[in-house]
């Protein structure tokens, strides 16, 4: 044994470090430990972690066996409090968890501020002692004077020595090195915000808003930016820092370029992550990236091309070039965003955003992305806007109620007196000793050391030739400031003054009342609005580039998109998936088992010999196979792969795994209990409900009926029999009755017995009748074991109570049970099938009345028949729609428009019914629509028979088999339309 487990623990210590060598991340390490471990020791295990294609742990991780989900982190570790039957609705995020814990008395007593979404906010605050500047303890005091937290001057009067302490944090909120400044508190004025209600949290708070704004405008004069380091570009600082041979490549903004390399000509593509996309890497040339972007929002896009005119891909400037300056235009114009018409109405063609911009050209450089992180930090929401365009009618005033006086002036001078301590960690005295300043070792306070610098920057202004100045600094020259910032700060004096002297215009109060106005899903925030205007200034738009992406009801990318006749499987991000693109026809796109089954061998390609990984095995279709082996066991799986329990078995011995049939019963069946248990108030009705019934074999039964099993009629029955009272009990009031039970045992199945004996129900399972009390009950069953094996499982005491507390995620009993006969067909609807299972149209009948399902013969005759109606149906619609002939070639192109786009009525007759049988691209959807233009021309022909002239019409009518009285084949077949006699060799 013990041989064994350190054989065992050799064969694990392998596995992990052969895993990190060649890729296999943590979540499909755990995946293959677990599969591992199940052959090496024989055991199940009921839990295998959920992995998203990047390799990552999905957000929620479930074990199926007792129907048990949560919440985990990016290290796949339980979020404590997240656990519960069936899947959680939402996650908490990083800062979320952090305040969690903080509730729990773990941590400072300064809680974190989190965003909408419950991640950290990039600028953190809180409040210190300014004699030894520990933490303020905010929680308490918050909670014990909430009054004092409306005005700075209510808060300095309860606590006079405190100031606060601001300063950037990563994805975790931890404290970036060398970005902490002290804010004093003294010079805040209390503003027209102040006296609002109470907010719910200290983030929410006015003395909040007040301080992230001046730590982001100081930001501003140290940095160039007014933001704090994005994840790419302390990852750049840190690599370049300590040599390492990757530095990652960041744009502008602070996000990751979408393409990046490393020194020796590798290169490869990354998600807004940094993380590297799976099968982009290249040798030498950087290969092509799209940037991430949402399928919705790339279509709107496409549309601004679409409906922008045959002249869309001149920049509106280039109309007014000289020929060969028009031509450099042309080429260059390809590269130009797209105009979005209601961007271009709301803030180009009002004029509000030209004077916005009047004078930045010989001040500073690259204004786009300064506005963009200026109006993103002072209003983060469109909620903050709203307010203060509320409470501000004098644009003059704005600036001083956003900062709390004229602090953004004050620091454009570098006039720090009562604004800033120097007890943070961002290094001042380095900063200035690069100016030429001797720092702090004389004592001297930081206003005081600024001075130097205010004056030095005044007497530099933009216009003169930049000098030396009295003080011997020089503003222009570059200095370093944290992460490797290269920064000039007469520059950083000149963004200032302009967003200073932008905040009092008028024209940008107006801005702000067309910004909030812009919805949501065409831009997050006010941030994105200022690029999408700026980016609209050229109205560029790439010539021929007219596709546009079908998305789904969700906001993803379609499976598959269609253009010019070309149809290609896509990924997540909406990718061209390599091979998949066919001409006149649509591509069976990767499966999520062929999916699995590629990485899964890729994978194993690059482990060491002798590894061993799970690869899944796929039909021809693309479906997992019924069986699945790993190493010398087999065992069943579902229609997404999970294992099924009970079912492994030795390699090589004879396996009977669930049909298909049988597969959706069990989950018809798993989601009508649960819909049952979730609301009994208002339970569904009986023709609401259908569990597919199977033939003996496990094929679908010819006659379908719905309603529920029989079983539960036998539950029913009993139920109702034990009732005390003697009154007949409703389906709803019975249902609530049981629910009660299952309320006051919670999930205790020996309190659910108890409440059963007490309430002398025991005898409605049969296991239970035979024990006249609850002493008498034995300890197997109160254990949860069988009393009645094979039995009908709503009348197994244990099962009955796991489907109360909804706990099963199989179905409990044998399969055979749904091939159990049906009755009580006075209260079912049936239809007839087909092979596999699809209803035959026609044949439902209404309860008391089984059809006699058609022959062979039959079944073709109904599908000719409705083939028939549906092409009747579109020639109607032709008839009455007013089509246009434009859109027909649309959607020959792959461009569908819908109701929604083109403001169709909700109550009109939907043209994507239509749509979505053409586009198909079947055999099927190309006769239907053959024959429905044959017949709509038929028609016309017929109107048109008086006239001498007019051609006879063709006759299109399809044909429609000849069946005998049981309904085979007849022996000779005639098809009308062409005369054709045919010997029927495929009798019954």
């Amino acid at each position: 044994m013990a041989l064994a487990l350190w054989v065992f623990g050799l064969l694990d210590l392998a596995f992990l470090v052969s895993a990190n060598i060649f890729g296999l991340s943590f979540c499909q390490l755990q995946k293959q430990q677990i599969l591992l471990s199940r052959y090496i020791n024989s055991t199940a295990a009921s839990y295998l972690p959920q992995c998203q294609d990047s390799g990552d742990y999905s957000p929620v991780q479930c074990d199926l066996l007792r129907r048990q989900c949560w919440c985990v982190d990016a290290e796949g570790m339980e979020v404590y409090g997240t656990r519960q039957q069936g899947r959680p609705v939402r996650c908490p995020r990083s800062c979320e968890i952090r305040n969690r814990r903080l509730l729990h008395g773990v941590g400072d007593r300064s809680p974190p501020q989190c965003s909408p979404d419950g991640a950290f906010r990039p600028v953190q605050c809180k409040f210190v002692n300014t004699t030894d500047m520990m933490i303020f303890d905010l929680v308490h005091s918050y909670n014990r004077f909430p009054d004092a937290f409306v005005t700075f001057s209510s808060f300095r009067s309860r606590f006079p020595e405190v100031s606060g302490y601001c300063y950037c944090a990563d994805s975790q909120g931890r404290e970036l090195a060398e970005t902490g400044l002290e804010l004093l508190l003294d010079e805040i004025y209390d503003t027209i915000f102040a006296g609002l209600d109470l907010a719910s949290t200290f983030a929410e708070t006015t003395l909040y808003r007040i301080l992230q704004r001046r730590f982001l405008a100081v930001q501003l004069v140290i940095s160039g930016r007014f933001r704090c380091p994005t994840k790419c570009e302390v990852e750049r600082f840190a690599a370049t820092r300590f040599r390492h041979h990757y530095v990652p490549s960041c744009r502008p903004d602070g996000e990751y370029q979408a393409a990046q390399c490393q020194g020796k000509g590798l290169c490869w593509c990354v998600d807004s992550r940094g993380q590297e996309l799976p099968g982009t890497r290249r040798r030498g040339e950087p290969p092509s990236c799209a940037e991430d972007q949402s399928c919705p929002s790339e279509r709107r896009r496409a549309f601004s091309r679409l409906l922008f005119g045959p002249s869309g891909y001149f920049s509106r400037q280039s109309l007014f070039l000289a020929p060969e300056e028009r031509s450099v235009s042309q080429r260059l114009a390809r590269f130009a965003a797209p105009c979005p018409p209601s961007i271009k109405e709301l803030f180009l063609d009002s004029g509000i955003f030209q004077p916005m911009l009047q004078g930045w050209a010989s001040r500073f450089v690259a204004p786009e992305s300064l506005l963009k992180e200026a109006i993103r930090g002072i209003f983060p929401s469109r909620e903050l806007a709203r307010l203060a365009l509320q409470f501000t009618t004098n644009a003059k005033r704005l600036q001083q109620n956003l900062f709390g006086g004229r602090f953004l002036v004050n620091v454009g001078q570098f006039n720090l007196s009562g604004a800033l301590g120097t007890r943070g960690t961002f290094n001042f005295s380095h900063f200035f000793q690069q100016l030429g300043l001797p720092g702090f070792q004389d004592g001297r306070a930081l206003a005081d050391l600024a001075k130097p610098v205010s004056v030095g920057l005044n007497s530099n202004s933009a216009s003169e030739a930049p000098k030396a100045s009295k003080t011997d600094i020089a503003p222009r020259k570059p200095v370093v400031g944290s992460f490797g910032f290269e920064v000039n700060l007469q520059e950083n004096q000149n963004a200032l003054q302009f967003l200073s002297s932008l905040l009092e215009l008028p024209e940008f109060l107006l801005f702000l009342q067309h910004a909030i106005s812009v919805p949501e899903d065409t831009a997050r925030d006010l941030g994105d609005v200022m690029e999408m205007v700026f980016s609209s200034q050229g109205c560029g738009q790439a010539p021929g580039s007219l596709f546009v992406p079908a998305c789904t009801g969700e906001g993803s990318y379609e499976e598959v998109q269609c253009f010019a006749g070309d149809c290609w499987c896509v990924d997540a991000r909406g990718r061209e998936i390599a091979g998949s693109r066919v001409r006149g026809g649509r591509p069976r796109c990767p499966s999520e088992c062929e999916k699995q089954r590629a990485r899964m061998q890729s994978l194993l390609g690059s482990q060491p010999a002798g590894s061993s990984l799970f690869v899944p095995a796929c039909t021809s279709d693309g479906n997992f196979l019924p069986v699945q082996c790993f190493n010398s066991e087999c065992y069943c799986v579902d229609t997404e792969g999970q294992p099924i329990p009970g079912t492994r078995s030795a390699l090589g011995e004879p396996k009977k795994c669930p049909s298909p049939c049988q597969l959706q019963a069990e989950r018809a069946f798993l989601g009508t209990v649960r819909t049952l248990v979730s609301n009994p108030s208002t339970p569904p009705t009986l023709s609401s409900i259908y569990i597919p019934q199977c033939s003996a074999s496990g094929q679908w039964s010819p006659v379908q009926c719905d309603g529920p099993p029989e079983q539960a009629f036998e539950w029913y029955e009993r139920w109702e029999a034990q009732n005390s009272a003697g009154q007949a009990l409703t389906p709803v009031e019975l249902l609530m009755k049981i629910m009660s039970y299952r309320e006051a045992a919670s999930r205790n199945f020996r309190l659910f017995i108890q409440n059963l004996y007490e309430a002398g129900q025991q005898g409605i399972f049969p296991g239970l009748a035979r024990y006249s009390s609850f002493q008498d009950v034995p300890v197997s069953v109160l254990e949860g074991n069988r009393t009645q094996p094979g039995g009908n499982v709503f009348l197994e005491p244990y099962l009955f109570w796991q489907i109360l507390n909804g706990q099963l995620d199989r179905y409990p009993g044998p399969y055979s049970d749904f091939s159990a006969p049906l009755a009580h067909f006075d209260l079912r609807s049936c239809w007839c099938v087909d092979e596999a299972g699809q209803k035959l149209e026609g044949t439902q009948n209404e309860p008391s009345k089984v059809p006699a399902c058609p022959g062979s013969c039959e079944e073709v005759k109904l599908r000719v028949l409705q083939f028939t109606r549906e092409a009747e149906e579109i020639v109607t619609y032709s008839n009455s729609s007013r089509f246009p002939l434009g859109e027909s070639f649309l959607a020959a192109k792959g461009i569908r428009l819908t109701d929604e786009e083109l403001a169709f009525p909700p109550l009109s007759p939907s043209r994507e019914t239509v749509l979505e049988k053409f586009l198909s691209g079947s055999d099927y959807a190309i006769r239907l629509a053959a024959q429905s233009t044959f017949d709509f021309y038929q028609r016309r022909l017929v109107s048109l028979a008086e006239s001498p002239r007019a051609p006879s019409p063709v006759r299109s009518s399809p044909y429609v088999p000849q069946c005998d009285a049981f309904g085979g084949w007849e022996p000779v077949q005639c098809h009308a339309a062409t005369g054709m006699l045919v010997e029927n060799r495929f009798r019954n």
